[in-house]
């Protein structure tokens, strides 16, 4: 065994290496910090879209609806989101928390409704767009 005060040598190569103290202290953010780092981001977004939307010239290819929908999506969540937070602060649950979890079960179920949703419309709406060859007439000649 070498003496301690020799100064080490590299390590073998097919030996592995050891994480450092610091990387395996590194914590995993709680659910608080995740929601006010997400607020700050939804907030920048926000901010971004206001300034795309308040110069005199609009970037080439500025959708300003698509960009008007965006803004009241984010804000919406942002007030969604700020919501909640208060609601949690008082005691109350938050929205996210109060709802029931989805089990496969319910999954399933929600499939097999929105399916036989879709084949009664599917039905009762028949696509226009598209030809049936039986219902079509002679073809012309060419």
């Amino acid at each position: 065994m070498p003496d301690p005060s020799e100064p080490r040598g590299e390590p073998e190569p097919g030996a592995p290496s050891k994480p450092s103290a610091r990387k395996a202290r590194k914590r995993v953010p709680d659910a608080r910090q995740l929601r006010a780092q997400l607020r700050t981001h939804i907030e920048r977004q926000i901010a971004r879209f206001d300034a795309a939307l308040d110069t005199a010239a609009p970037p080439a290819g500025l959708d300003s609806a698509k960009v008007l929908r965006d803004l009241g999506g984010l804000k919406t969540m942002l007030d969604d989101m700020k919501a909640a937070d208060r609601a949690a602060r008082k005691g109350g649950t938050d929205g996210a928390a109060s709802r029931p979890t989805l089990h496969a079960a319910d999954l399933v179920a929600m499939r097999t409704d929105i399916a036989r949703r879709y084949a009664a419309f599917a039905a009762a709406e028949p696509d226009d767009g598209v030809l049936d060859p039986s219902l079509a007439g002679p073809s012309a000649p060419a």
